[in-house]
């Protein structure tokens, strides 16, 4: 298992498998219990597609299946 800091996500620009960008990630979220990434809450970028799950702030509530980090993006699916 690889590991990766918060602060290796944070700032990130954060895309699909696809290549369609997200946006932002602003902030991680941890199970407590397991140490597993549960999702991230990023600032989507203008023009992105709708998020169906947002927080209070407007960030897209993004759950984790895979995660690799690519140069200056995260690519989640």
């Amino acid at each position: 298992m690889t590991e990766i800091f918060s602060d290796q996500l944070i700032g990130k620009k954060a895309i699909t498998s696809g290549g369609y960008p997200i946006g932002i990630i602003e902030e991680i979220v941890v199970d407590t219990e397991t140490g597993e990434l549960k999702y991230l809450l990023v600032r989507p970028d203008v023009g992105a597609a709708s998020m169906n799950k947002t927080d209070g702030k407007g960030r897209a509530v993004i759950t984790i299946g895979t995660l690799k980090i690519a140069d200056e993006n995260v690519i989640v699916s």
